[in-house]
């Protein structure tokens, strides 16, 4: 960025205003109006729209990890009823029971709406979908209309599940309950993707969107079409990546007041999400603090109404979730983060981590095809990898705080809550600590293939990204359809086979709408294909058209 003479410090250093202040010639062309960002937004989610569609509707009732018992606590927060505690004396063991029990809670919940029997095919990979029961088999035997039943996500944060509960209150069967709890999530988690990706258009231009496609994993938009809380602090971590990004490459972009309570927004989300989410905002906050650091004692010495308004909600969502985990998050038989007997154990199962991640659906009894977890694994290689190539020093540093965040946290909580009671940690409860590392970089490239500093051929690394994302996200889809229709046992080519149907048209209907969000993706990609040496860098001011 160019800086006046006049405001050189002593040092011949930018003075501190210079530096958060743009000046004429950073109005470059790197980012995009604001009408324009929100149509690349929308062009960005439609693919997750149309698979998340198909993921709601082609996934059996209760086939995620405790569904069922999200949906409990859902059906309860419906009414704002956290539920008992559960006060029998806890079993000397197995650990995991004796955990479980530990955050377990008892929720009253309609007869009609208990889903009993609806985790038939859990851990029974060779079991289809047909095993459902139909409708609610639960007895009434007060004749009050209620059953008590026990969740052990009672010491989940509660906030997220209000919405999902209305809609699960509101219908008639249990399944059709699922299916109204999961268009909630669904809605929620779009919302902060759309959001995510219009700060980062808006900034740094529709190219910036290549890393997005690859920190959304199968896993990421599986866990976004059902009942739990997981989609959301996934996407809500995107989006606060995101405007961090825009952050971090663009001077000034952290003084606008709309950046600023975009960041409280979606932080605030990703807080009250789930218990990790407070650590994964002050990951992120805490590398744009000291990358922007000046901007920021600026905005601390002379603040106004926006920031201080930021700053009040992200301390409210912060000061909920601290109270909330104080009053009832209290399990048993946890360990120290830093126990070093728990190293072997989860080197041994790291690769089950990756795995998981990227997709292991079902009560993690589904895996991915191997090929396309490798696919997906080289694709998140190959773009990081390109970042710390073709970056400089602060990008690497960035990177490299990214990648040690997301494996100091995978070994701290395996070691403290998996480990002692002899379970696998889940790769997607890393994914928030992940994602602003293929986002990072991702800009990273396309700044350098913009500015001619980077080979030609990078330009068409979102069409590579595009083709190998859209295709594995569609073969995601129909590996878990194949699971629940004719079972992992079956034939490969299931349609004509099947014991189990989804509603709404059946195997084909929803395949084919997969099979459009995939095209869609890889369009999309295509269609944000930078232009070589087209001048100016992402590394600039606002465009001109408003400062939003």
């Amino acid at each position: 960025m160019a800086v006046p003479a006049d405001e050189l410090a002593p040092d011949g250093a930018p003075a501190e205003d210079a530096r958060a202040r743009p000046t004429p010639d950073d109005h470059r062309p790197a980012g995009t109006g604001t009408r324009a960002a929100w149509r690349w937004a929308a062009l960005f989610a439609l693919p997750y729209l149309l698979l998340g569609a198909a993921w709601v509707a082609s996934n059996p009732p209760s086939a995620a990890p405790d569904e069922n018992h999200h949906l409990i606590k859902a059906l309860g927060m419906g009414r704002l009823d956290i539920g008992e505690e559960y006060d029998e004396p806890l079993p000397a063991g197995p650990p995991l029971t004796r955990r479980n029990l530990s955050i377990t809670r008892l929720v009253e919940v309609p007869v009609e709406l208990a889903p009993d029997g609806y985790a038939c095919f859990a851990f029974r990979p060779a079991v289809t979908a047909d095993c459902l029961p139909d409708g609610s088999v639960a007895e009434d035997e007060d004749g009050d209309g209620e059953v008590v039943r026990d969740t052990p996500i009672g010491a989940y944060p509660p906030f997220t599940y209000v919405g999902m509960g209305l809609a699960a209150r509101a219908q008639g069967s249990p399944a059709a309950a699922f299916y109204a709890a999961r268009v909630v999530v669904l809605a929620s988690c779009l919302a902060l993707i759309v959001a995510g990706a219009w700060y980062l258009v808006r900034d740094l231009g529709p190219a910036a969107l290549v890393g997005g496609f690859v920190a959304l994993t199968p896993m990421a938009l599986f866990t976004s079409a059902t009942v739990t809380s997981s989609g959301i602090e996934i996407t809500s971590a995107v989006a606060v990546a995101a405007i961090a990004v825009a952050c971090l490459r663009r001077p000034g972009a952290l003084s606008r007041p709309g950046v600023q309570l975009g960041l409280a927004v979606t932080g605030s989300v990703l807080v009250l999400s789930r218990q990790m989410g407070i650590v994964t905002l002050a990951v992120l906050l805490g590398i744009v603090a000291v990358a922007r650091r000046h901007e920021l004692w600026a905005l601390v010495r002379s603040p106004r109404p926006a920031f201080v308004a930021s700053v009040l909600i992200l301390a409210a969502s912060s000061a909920a979730l601290v109270a909330w985990e104080l009053a009832y998050d209290h399990p048993v038989d946890t360990g120290s983060p830093v126990d070093p007997a728990a190293l072997d154990d989860f080197l041994a199962r790291g690769d089950l981590l990756v795995k998981s991640a990227v997709g292991t659906f079902g009560w993690l009894d589904t895996p991915l095809p191997v090929w396309a977890v490798w696919a997906w694994g080289l694709l998140a290689v190959v773009v990081v990898g390109l970042g710390l190539v073709v970056g400089d020093r602060r990008d690497r540093a960035v990177l490299a705080t990214g990648l040690a965040a997301t494996a100091a946290t995978a070994y701290g909580t395996y070691a403290a809550v998996f480990h002692p009671v002899g379970a696998d940690s889940q790769g997607r409860h890393m994914l928030p600590f992940f994602v602003i590392c293929p986002l990072y970089a991702g800009a990273v490239v396309v700044e350098r293939v913009r500015a001619g500093r980077a080979p030609a051929a990078l330009r068409l690394l979102p069409v590579v990204v595009g083709l190998v994302a859209g295709g594995v996200q569609l073969v995601a889809l129909y590996a878990n359809g194949r699971r629940y229709a004719v079972g992992l046992d079956g034939p490969l080519a299931f349609l004509g086979d099947e014991r189990w149907h989804p509603p709404l048209g059946g195997w084909a209907a929803w395949l084919t709408v997969g099979g459009l969000g995939a095209l869609a993706l890889v369009a999309t990609s295509a269609a944000a294909t930078p232009e070589v040496g087209a001048g100016g860098t992402i590394d600039a001011a606002p465009p001109q058209g408003g400062h939003v």
